[in-house]
């Protein structure tokens, strides 16, 4: 399931002079991962696109970040990991003034381990 995280990106196809940045990327898109559910201590790897004004991927080094302590990401490599047992985690897709909507992982406890 794809998204998309700029609002502009919903209106490409009526807006001809959408605000670019210096490479051209007017909106994010990223991929969510299915389920949006981790187990403390696991990780899963994020994804995302820069797009221009026509919608098309433009290469650019597209940054993430977490404002929360219960999950960890790479900034560079958007490999989330949860910290806590319970709870939520959201991460964020940023590239210069760009920001993704946050995506919020629900957080469980690892499983026992069998006896």
């Amino acid at each position: 399931m794809r998204w998309t995280t700029c609002a502009a990106l919903l209106f490409l196809g009526a807006c001809g002079n959408l605000p670019a940045s210096g490479d051209g990327v007017v909106a994010l898109e990223v991929t969510l991962p299915s389920p949006l559910t981790l187990q403390q201590g696991q990780s899963r790897q994020l994804t995302a696109r820069a797009l221009d004004q026509a919608g098309e991927e433009v290469t650019a080094a597209i940054l993430w970040r977490t404002p929360d302590s219960t999950v960890t990401v790479d900034e560079l490599t958007g490999v989330v990991t949860a910290v806590a047992a319970s709870g939520t985690g959201r991460v964020q897709a940023t590239l210069g003034t760009l920001r993704s909507d946050l995506i919020t992982f629900t957080l469980q406890p690892a499983p026992e381990p069998e006896t």
